[in-house]
C-alpha cells in the first residue's frame, strides 16, 4: 500500500498530471478492475499510456524511495492510505470534476456507510443557530444515526462534530492540512473520541502539508462530495460555506438550509440558496423526512468501476 501511495504522490507532482488527469485516473480504474492496481503494473501502464510520466518516474527512483520510507513511517503511526480505484476509495468522489488521486486517514473508513450528511456553517454562529443545533440536530441524530461530515473549524463545524459524538454517531473530520499538521491544532484533543466512535480524520494532502488559506476552499469540495446531502446552518453572502453548498449542488446533491431572519446578514447566504432552489429545514422532523427520502434514492451510488471506464465521473 505504501508503494502505490508513494508512486501516486510522484505522479501528482508531475507537470503533466493536471493536463492528463482523466487519462491517469482511467488507468487506475482499469488496473483496479483487472485486480492489478500495484506499483509494478502502474509503472508499466504509465510507460505505455504516458511515456513522459513513465520516464520521469524511473528517473526519480531515489525520491520514490524517500516517499515510500515516509509513508511507511506514517503508516506505523496509524495513518492509512487509499488511492483512486481502490476498494475503500469513496465512491462519492468519482463524480467530482477533480477527485483526489490519493487520500490519507486515521480511524475507520466510515464514508463507506452510505448514511452521511455534510453539515457546514459559520465560524461565528449566532446563539439561535447553536440553540437550533442543540435542539433539532440532536433529535435528528437520535432518529437517523447518520455519519456526520464536516471540516473541524470552530463554530458550526465543531458543534456538529461535538453533537455527533454525544449521540454516538460516527463523524468524519475533513482537514485543510495533512494528518501530521492537523489544523486547528485544538482538534488533536478530538482524535481519540472521534476514532473510538468509528469516525475518522481524513485529508487529501500529504501528512506533512501545513494549513494554507487556499486549501480551505479546496477541502470544501471533499466535504460536499462525502455527504449524501449538505445542511447549511448559517452563512453570510460570499462565505466559504456557500462554496461548499454550491459544490454540493454541482454534484447533484441536495442542499438543505436552516432559514434565518431576512434582516440579519449572517443568514443572507442561506436565504439566497433557498431562492435558488435549496430546500428549507425547520426542525428535526423536516430534516429526518428529507434524509430518509434521500436514502431511498440510488443517485448517490455510481455504476461501479466497470461503468466509470466508459464515461465521465
Amino acid at each position: 500500500m505504501t508503494e502505490i501511495f508513494a508512486l501516486s504522490q510522484l505522479i501528482k507532482l508531475h507537470p503533466l498530471y493536471s493536463l492528463h488527469r482523466d487519462e491517469i485516473q482511467q488507468t487506475y480504474l482499469r488496473l483496479s478492475r483487472l485486480g492489478c492496481l500495484t506499483e509494478f503494473y502502474l509503472r508499466q501502464a504509465m510507460h505505455e499510456y504516458l511515456p513522459l510520466v513513465g520516464e520521469a518516474l524511473e528517473k526519480n527512483h531515489a525520491l520514490y524511495k524517500e516517499h515510500c520510507a515516509e509513508a511507511l513511517r506514517w503508516q506505523m503511526e496509524g495513518v492509512q492510505f487509499v488511492c483512486y480505484g481502490e476498494a475503500t476509495y469513496p465512491t462519492q468522489c468519482y463524480r467530482m470534476a477533480d477527485p483526489p488521486l490519493t487520500l490519507s486517514y486515521r480511524g475507520s473508513p466510515c464514508w463507506m456507510i452510505e448514511r452521511s450528511i455534510s453539515i457546514v456553517g459559520s465560524r461565528e454562529p449566532s446563539a439561535d443557530s447553536l440553540r437550533w443545533m442543540e435542539q433539532e440536530l440532536t433529535q435528528f441524530f437520535t432518529m437517523q444515526m447518520p455519519i456526520v461530515i464536516s471540516g473541524g473549524a470552530r463554530g458550526v463545524d465543531q458543534k456538529a462534530h461535538s453533537l455527533s459524538l454525544r449521540k454516538r454517531c460516527p463523524t468524519a473530520v475533513v482537514l485543510p492540512s495533512g494528518l501530521g499538521e492537523i489544523y486547528p491544532s485544538s482538534l488533536q484533543e478530538w482524535m481519540t473520541p472521534v476514532l473510538d466512535q468509528g469516525g475518522c480524520f481524513i485529508s487529501e494532502y500529504e501528512p506533512k502539508q501545513a494549513m494554507h488559506k487556499r486549501l480551505f476552499h479546496h477541502r470544501n469540495r471533499l466535504i460536499a462530495a462525502l455527504g449524501r446531502a449538505t445542511l447549511l446552518v448559517e452563512a453570510r453572502r460570499r462565505s466559504g460555506t456557500l462554496i461548499t453548498a454550491h459544490q454540493a449542488a454541482e454534484l447533484s446533491r441536495p442542499v438543505w438550509v436552516v432559514p434565518g431572519h431576512p434582516l440579519d446578514p449572517h443568514f443572507l447566504g442561506g436565504l439566497d440558496l433557498l431562492l435558488d432552489g435549496a430546500q428549507l429545514v425547520r426542525d428535526a422532523q423536516d430534516l429526518s423526512t428529507l434524509f430518509h427520502s434521500e436514502l431511498l434514492t440510488d443517485d448517490f451510488k455510481v455504476a461501479g468501476i466497470g461503468g466509470l471506464l466508459g464515461g465521465t465521473h
